[in-house]
């Protein structure tokens, strides 16, 4: 064969071998890749795809690395999902959407100051953006800012009457102000607009429980378990209200049912020990509260209650060190100075507990544990 023909055909060759090694996307990869209610690794391997392709450029670009992100959030993976965002907003820094999204990975990281510039951002390039506001408004509660949420949450419901994590939102922060009325009549439009939304039933569930009507409450938390079998808070919430109603066998299922649907549920631990310490079956009162600890070290709740339950056992030693626990991890609590005061009356240590107990009547302590404490006192022959 003369050499030119080699020549041609070596060239022919390694054009089809490039053609392979290329991998262009298929078909159907972008109704796969915008699409969120296909499998996520689906649609990441299909967005994925169309970016190594390299022939999407601009603003397409720039959606197919926001589409990716929104299915590795669906998996789960932060991380992936802020570099794709990342790489959106490098590609356009003019797309409100992926601002906003990456808003909600820093709110989930706890870097609010940053999900607030984000959120910023987003409004900035659509004004209209009734999501970046309702999400700047939930951020703003976290902060603490009930007059910042709000006002950002009224402008989503301007912009949208009938957005319902709005209306929902919204009545989380009239019922942390006490506005419980208010709070409730957000719920319920939360839930007019969106009959599915569980957490708006366990909101308003809830807040009927904060009024004394446990009936609604039980009512509305029973629908949420019935839209969300899963929801862990309905159950403990409704367990919560079970116990005070001293259905303890009642309340006990609602508690083990809330920790079956999240096995790291700190406070279900606790409110499913506190149970079994009324049923006098400390053993047990104390497995679930070394839970509570296991996995939340810093629950000064936990060891409070784990050291009455030692105390109520007859382990005194054991009760002291938790109690000390509870005064190193909040020492602002005058709970935990009560407790102590308790452990040190049972070790005939009356001076120490003296101390704790005066030292709790300057935590500003509620009405009912300021007169237990004066009464501890008083039954100490010392004055506050």
């Amino acid at each position: 064969m003369p050499r030119r023909a080699l020549l041609i055909l070596a060239l022919c060759i390694l054009a089809l071998c490039g053609a392979a090694f290329a991998a262009p996307a298929h078909a159907d990869d972008w109704s796969v890749c915008k699409d969120e209610g296909a499998p996520a690794a689906e649609a990441i391997d299909a967005c994925t795809r169309i970016i190594k392709a390299g022939k999407t450029k601009g603003n397409d670009l720039a959606i197919t690395y926001y589409n990716r992100a929104i299915s590795y959030r669906q998996k789960d993976d932060n991380e992936a999902a802020l570099a794709d965002y990342n790489e959106s907003i490098r590609i356009n820094p003019k797309y409100p959407k992926a601002f906003n999204n990456r808003g909600n990975i820093w709110k989930e990281k706890g870097d609010l100051d940053r999900a607030i510039s984000d959120y910023d951002e987003a409004i900035r390039l659509d004004p209209k953006f009734a999501l970046a506001y309702a999400n700047r408004g939930d951020v703003w509660d976290d902060k603490g800012d009930a007059n910042r949420a709000t006002a950002d949450l009224d402008q989503a419901l301007r912009l949208d009457p009938k957005y319902a994590r709005a209306y929902n939102v919204r009545g989380v922060v009239w019922k942390k102000k006490g506005d419980l009325d208010k709070a409730i009549a957000d719920f319920s439009e939360a839930i007019r607009n969106d009959p599915k939304s569980a957490i708006a039933y366990v909101n308003r569930g809830d807040a009927w429980d904060d009024k004394g009507d446990p009936d609604r409450a039980i009512a509305d938390l029973s629908e949420a378990i019935r839209l969300q079998p899963n929801n862990a808070r309905a159950y403990n919430i409704r367990g919560v209200i079970q116990r005070n109603r001293n259905n303890l066998d009642r309340a006990l299922a609602d508690y083990s049912d809330a920790i079956r649907a999240d096995p790291q549920y700190t406070l279900a631990y606790i409110n499913r020990g506190n149970v079994y310490r009324d049923r006098g079956e400390h053993d047990r009162a104390i497995a679930d509260y070394g839970d509570a600890i296991r996995i939340n070290p810093k629950s000064d709740i936990a060891y409070l209650r784990r050291s009455e339950a030692w105390l109520k056992k007859g382990d005194r030693l054991a009760a002291l060190r938790d109690a000390d626990e509870a005064v190193n991890l909040d020492p602002n609590d005058a709970t935990n100075y009560a407790q102590r005061a308790t452990v040190m009356r049972a070790l005939s240590r009356n001076e120490d507990a003296v101390a704790d107990l005066r030292k709790g009547l300057t935590l500003n302590p509620s009405e009912a544990r300021k007169k237990q404490i004066e009464t501890a006192l008083q039954e100490l022959g010392a004055t506050p």
